[in-house]
């Protein structure tokens, strides 16, 4: 296959890098990209596909309840763009616990690209996340559609939190800077709660560069335990 010699530059600095393809070039930079396809080389270290998984590594702590956050995928067919981070903050604003972030930057891809969720790196603190909560975030690769991810009502260090208001937020990176903010907020208790969540572009013309989620909603199951549902397993491989 020819290669290209293509120069870098903007946010990597000056330099030349070697590409076999354009469209494995998009795929690296797009780690949502549905075009690729894989080669027996690298599907053989690979996990095995699986759409669903349970929760038997999950540990036996007594929670509150379950929260369902719903949303609404798009796939942007361009650089820089589809990735996603799901976190909670109390009211105050406190950092809690992250539930799924894209492989690519929750892996380290914002070393090459620091435009990469910016606010949920800063509330987490994510450059000193342990190599555990890395691999326990990472979100594989989603095709566009309705998907959920959950929060079993505990904080990063795995203990249950008090019941109250908590607030969850989604990042989204639409086209290089270009993002959208959904915030939420959802009381969790001895009551079903249901809560629709806010929306920000950022900056304020981001939208024109595509949409990539909307109707983000949450819902809160009293008494619910994460092991009695099935979702994406977090993924091993760092650009998927």
């Amino acid at each position: 296959m020819k290669k290209i010699l293509a120069p870098v530059v903007g946010t990597l600095g000056a330099g030349v890098i070697i590409l076999s393809s354009m469209s494995n070039f998009a795929h690296v930079d797009n780690p949502f990209s549905l075009s690729h396809s894989t080669s027996s080389s690298d599907a053989s270290s690979l996990p095995e596909p699986s759409s669903q998984t349970n929760a038997a590594n999950i540990p036996d702590v007594q929670t509150l309840g379950l929260v369902a956050i719903n949303y609404r995928l798009f796939h942007l067919n361009q650089l820089a763009s589809n990735q996603i981070a799901f976190w909670i903050e109390d009211e105050k604003g406190n950092y809690v616990k992250t539930l799924r972030a894209s492989s690519f930057t929750a892996g380290g891809g914002y070393d090459m690209r620091p435009e990469s969720l910016p606010e949920w790196r800063k509330a987490s603190n994510w450059a000193h996340a342990s190599k555990t909560e890395v691999n326990r975030v990472k979100l594989p690769e989603q095709n566009a559609g309705v998907h959920t991810v959950y929060w079993d009502c505990t904080d990063a260090s795995g203990k249950a939190v008090k019941p109250g208001t908590y607030v969850y937020k989604v990042e989204g990176n639409i086209y290089w800077q270009n993002r959208v903010v959904f915030t939420g907020k959802i009381t969790v208790g001895k009551k079903d709660t249901q809560t629709a969540a806010q929306v920000v572009y950022k900056p304020a013309g981001a939208k024109s560069h595509g949409v990539l989620l909307e109707n983000v909603h949450a819902d809160f199951d009293s008494g619910k335990s994460i092991a009695s549902v099935k979702q994406d397993p977090p993924t091993n491989t760092q650009g998927s």
